[in-house]
């Protein structure tokens, strides 16, 4: 698995991700999706040489799960995220305290949610793009489901 994700200077991480982005894109298949949640939050290898990529590919692919139109898939992916934060989060976080904001936010957050009638999912979601560096749009901040 590192020789394929450090291989060309991360070019395999980019095109998997922008391939994995395209199926997500209208796809109905909560256990495809759910499948995509995990291939994702496998590709992210911190100390490898291609971190930065892996960040900046894959990231952006699970704020965008977080806010799936099923309940499943975002509680599947807050619950994956805090494992994934619980192993590497020294790596992927800046500091301690963002570390414990993050994983206060995967935990506390009603993910299952059918519906977001007060905003909490979305500011959540906003708000651990960005203590993991993910530049989110002003569309993708105030983007809505359910």
């Amino acid at each position: 698995l590192e020789e394929l994700l450090t291989h060309n200077n991360g070019n395999f991480i980019r095109n998997l991700m922008k391939s994995l982005s395209n199926e997500i894109s209208g796809c109905s298949d909560v256990k495809r999706l759910l499948a995509i949640v995990g291939v994702s939050l496998n590709i992210i290898q911190p100390d490898l040489e291609t971190s930065a990529t892996m960040r900046k590919s894959v990231l952006p692919v699970l704020m965008s799960t977080l806010l799936s139109p099923y309940p499943r898939v975002r509680q599947y992916t807050a619950e994956q995220l805090y494992v994934k934060i619980e192993e590497d989060g020294d790596k992927l976080l800046g500091s301690q305290a963002a570390l414990e904001d993050a994983t206060q936010l995967l935990l506390n957050v009603a993910w299952h949610d059918e519906y977001d009638h007060h905003g909490h999912i979305i500011k959540a979601r906003n708000q651990i793009a960005d203590l993991l560096g993910v530049v989110l749009s002003e569309e993708a901040r105030h983007v809505t489901f359910g």
